[in-house]
């Protein structure tokens, strides 16, 4: 974890810890942000040893507790600023607690604005991290420029794929050498691996000038460091989206975008062995053709080739919204293609889709991204259970809003904006967004829908409460079971609020089934929806 420059205090700074960079001193927190539950707790711990006892303070009470040790209590939900500070050298730094965030999709609290593309999840000593790019808010820069990216990356880490950590700034774009970097103003997507005699950690990186180099770290947090570039024949390597994996025998593999598979020289893994290079191109249907993001994983004793696919063909305009993969029972090939993991193609203003898949605790994961709707340069982290055939093959993921939860149960908020499917496709514009906020959705024609997956109704819920405001005649919202034109299960008159929030309740008519996707429908608009809950 990385930080720089003077301490500014930070319960004074608005929640966007993902630029925030707290003072560089013998110590820091070790972590920038945490998620923890009502009535949890959650051990704040130093990098660095401080020079003296450490002052633990909250700056908001009423949602969470320090005690002198750095122990944190969750006590309602929102966030707080946890301060530690150290008298003896004037060292201080901060922890934004986030209480009572449930885990759903996306998967970051949003007054972190911590925006991760591309991600690459990965289980070191039990732990889940997710390395990938850094989306700033609507694509602005420091730079002053609307791209795709930023120029840092943050690594994201979870013991339980609910509870989520920021461990800081991994790497920044200004700690690289030119030579290395190139006229790259921005990040892409990174790939990390550990070194199985070693036990260093690796990062293969690259610029959006298509350079590609390789740096080392002691930890899987970062920094990371020693940057060199990445050569095949002696020349640069001039590709994006580098992808890694570890085989069994301890030999690493490269992925290129170009759809290249190689094996990196042990020596500093900075070379390509030009040897062991291989063309999947051939295996790549031609309906929709391949585009960027490859991800190398194995299970079992099947290889995947992971990559991004268009929706169509590329003289029809790149869309690379379908996770495309190839199977193999070599890292080099030959290799033969299966199918989709995953499309985000319908979903508001979709640019791609990049990520790839990981197990813990004997369950497989799909990490992926999806576009914030309206800010087009703007991604968010999502993941879901991922399941596979006998036969090695993928069961294709739809995207959901209960993420790993599988479904939502009873008592379970589900936020409007976790919404998957949308009346009004991929041109979006029913979510209105709220800065460091939970987005909510604004039904402003009568028949709009939006579609969550997923709640579990194996218990019959008894009503419903949905957060909603209105003016004048007020509105009608009718909850729809499996499809948008589904059974109703619930039908909810919403009074004049004089565009106020207030909860708002109806019985539930519905047998037990297991778990389906929920349909909001407004048969009467406008009115806009924060949040609902089946208890």
């Amino acid at each position: 974890m990385k930080r720089s420059g003077l301490f500014i205090e930070l319960l004074a700074l608005p929640l966007a810890i993902a630029c925030q960079q707290p003072a560089a001193g013998e110590w820091t927190l070790d972590r920038l942000a945490t998620m923890v539950d009502e009535g949890g707790c959650v051990q704040l711990n130093t990098k660095g040893k401080p020079s003296g006892s450490l002052v633990w303070t909250s700056g908001d009470e009423t949602v969470a507790t320090v005690d002198d040790k750095g122990l944190v209590r969750g006590i309602s939900f929102g966030d707080a600023w946890i301060k530690a500070r150290c008298p003896k050298s004037a060292e201080v730094d901060s922890c934004l607690v986030s209480v009572g965030y449930l885990a759903q999709n996306p998967i970051l609290p949003p007054s972190w604005e911590l925006f991760i593309a591309d991600g690459e999840p990965h289980l070191f000593d039990g732990r889940m991290y997710i390395y990938g790019s850094r989306d700033n808010y609507n694509g602005l820069g420091n730079d002053g420029k609307i791209d795709w990216c930023s120029d840092n990356y943050h690594v994201i880490w979870s013991d339980d794929l609910l509870h989520w950590n920021d461990a800081g700034e991994a790497l920044n774009l200004k700690d690289i050498p030119d030579e290395v970097k190139g006229t790259g103003r921005r990040l892409w997507a990174p790939d990390v691996f550990r070194d199985p005699q070693t036990g260093k950690y690796h990062m293969l990186a690259c610029t959006n000038s298509a350079k590609v180099f390789i740096l080392d770290a002691d930890s899987p947090e970062g920094p990371f460091v020693n940057a060199r570039t990445v050569t095949l024949d002696g020349k640069e390597l001039g590709h994006i989206d580098p992808g890694a994996l570890v085989d069994d025998d301890g030999r690493v593999y490269l992925a290129l975008p170009e759809f290249i598979v190689a094996q990196l020289d042990p020596a500093d893994y900075s070379r390509v062995l030009p040897e062991t290079v291989r063309d999947l191109t051939p295996a790549m249907p031609q309906d929709n053709e391949p585009f960027e993001g490859p991800s190398l994983r194995k299970r079992g004793d099947t290889y995947y080739y992971i990559y991004i696919q268009n929706h169509g063909k590329k003289a029809d305009g790149p869309l690379p919204t379908r996770m495309a993969y190839l199977t193999s029972k070599n890292p080099l090939s030959p290799y033969t293609y299966q199918g989709l993991i995953v499309t985000n193609h319908d979903y508001p203003d979709a640019g791609n889709v990049h990520g790839s898949f990981e197990c813990i605790d004997g369950k497989w994961y799909l990490q992926y991204h999806r576009s914030v709707p309206s800010l087009v340069l703007t991604r968010e982290a999502c993941l879901d259970p991922l399941e596979f055939n006998e036969d090695g093959t993928i069961c294709e993921v739809k995207m959901s809003s209960s993420g790993v939860r599988g479904a939502f149960g009873l008592g379970e908020k589900i936020q409007a904006s976790a919404a998957v499917e949308y009346s009004t496709g991929r041109k979006g514009g029913l979510m209105e967004l709220k800065r460091k906020e939970y987005p909510i959705i604004s039904f402003n024609e009568n028949l709009q829908w939006t579609g969550y997956r997923y709640v579990d109704f194996s218990k019959v819920p008894f009503n419903v409460t949905v957060s909603v405001k209105s003016g004048g005649p007020g509105g009608k919202l009718e909850l729809r079971k499996g499809s948008p034109d589904g059974p109703a299960i619930a039908v909810l008159d919403i009074p004049d609020t004089g565009w106020k929030w207030k909860e708002v309740s109806a019985r539930i008519q519905i047998e037990a089934s297991g778990k389906d996707a929920v349909y909001l429908v407004a048969t009467r608009a406008p009115f806009s929806v924060k949040y609902f809950i089946f208890r």
